[in-house]
């Protein structure tokens, strides 16, 4: 076997090993990014790379590193966010990979010059955090996982029908020429009460902006008070053609939930998820729409947004967003039907690396997170 980096001639090829690898949780799904398994990694940023472990002409197992500029410890620098690892159930490209992977981080880390390296994992894939988590045997040589911070992937399904929106005066507008000034200082304004923001200044926010795929200035809620100052704003968007999850069975609590999700749906209160393809023998994906830039100065602003972006989704959407648990006000609100996913933000050391300052836990700051990137 010979691990290599991966060219944009590969895309297609990685796109399907990439598809037959599903998500295990409350759901089982597959990820369907089309023919070009690099488009998420060039929203992110410029620099990545993906490695594959090949036998011969077939793949065995990738692993993707995307280095991004964020703020970090209240400086700007560069971190590495490792996605995307799949290896096949091939016991050699296994222990193949577990003898390439420390090599690999030293070679990205001096390929682009960063230090840190950060990872995503789903804390209901049992699977996954047995492999790193929580090995069972010490011998191979792989990295160790600190637990950085954790967060809650909200989905937003539905509204009681008592539910009533806090702030029904507060005014809302879209993104414009006219505001966007005041715009990008609110965001930096809040970026800087988060550790990994990517938005420090104006350049960097039309940098991240202009990267967006199919997200516009005036797609963005912003929200005003009487005095015309800005105290919250989001940025909904759909992955369209770039992503689609693709739900293969639901594990008994999340059949259930479905199931009330049709009978709520009868009566008003709430938008149906996709039928699993051990149903209907056909492969549809879920309907997110993601909540981006989301900040709010308290809980029914945010309320009041989240109000504004699920009314405004299609019939067939829900809403998605990342809330990390030392940031209350972004709750799920009561009133609404919803679920949440835990997650773990995971920084990966060598064995003989000293954890950084940032993992010290006097460092109390939230962490900013999109939901397009932690998937």
């Amino acid at each position: 076997m010979k691990l290599e980096i991966a060219k944009p001639e590969d895309a297609a090829a990685l796109a399907e090993f990439y598809k037959s690898f599903p998500t295990r949780g409350l759901l089982e799904m597959k990820t369907d990014r089309g023919h070009d398994f690099f488009s998420p990694y060039s929203i992110q940023s410029d620099q990545y790379l993906t490695y594959q472990l090949k036998d011969e002409e077939k793949i065995e197992g990738i692993a993707s590193f995307v280095v991004r500029d964020v703020l970090l410890d209240n400086k700007v620098l560069p971190v590495a966010f490792g996605r995307d690892l799949r290896i096949s159930s091939n016991r050699r490209a296994v222990l193949e990979w577990s003898q390439h992977f420390l090599p690999v981080m030293e070679e990205v880390f001096h390929t682009f010059g960063c230090k840190h390296l950060i990872s995503v994992l789903s804390m209901s894939d049992v699977q996954a955090m047995n492999a790193f988590v929580r090995p069972r045997t010490m011998k191979r040589p792989l990295p160790h996982y600190y637990l950085y911070r954790r967060f809650n992937m909200v989905s937003v399904h539905g509204k009681l029908p008592w539910a009533s929106i806090p702030l029904p005066h507060l005014r809302i507008r879209r993104g414009s020429a006219s505001n966007i000034d005041a715009l990008i200082y609110y965001i930096i304004q809040k970026s800087r009460q988060r550790d990994l923001s990517t938005v420090w200044d104006a350049q960097s926010f039309h940098e991240k902006l202009e990267r967006w795929q199919g997200l516009k200035l005036e797609d963005f809620l912003i929200a005003f008070d009487k005095d015309d100052n800005i105290v919250g704003c989001a940025a909904p968007w759909s992955a369209g053609g770039l992503q689609e999850f693709i739900p293969m069975s639901y594990s008994l609590r999340a059949h259930n939930f479905r199931q009330f999700l049709k009978f709520g749906k009868m009566l008003g209160w709430t938008r149906t998820l996709t039928k699993p393809y051990s149903r209907l023998k056909v492969e549809a994906g879920l309907n997110f729409k993601y909540l981006n830039f989301l900040f709010a100065d308290n809980g029914d602003i945010f309320e009041s947004l989240l109000w504004r972006a699920y009314d405004e989704a299609h019939e067939n959407e829900f809403i998605v967003y990342n809330q990390v648990r030392s940031e209350f006000i972004y709750r799920r609100p009561r009133n609404w039907i919803s679920a949440k996913i835990p997650f773990g933000v995971y920084v990966l050391l060598m064995p003989d690396q000293e954890p950084p300052d940032f993992l010290h836990p006097s460092n109390e700051k939230p962490i900013e997170m999109e939901p397009f990137f932690a998937l």
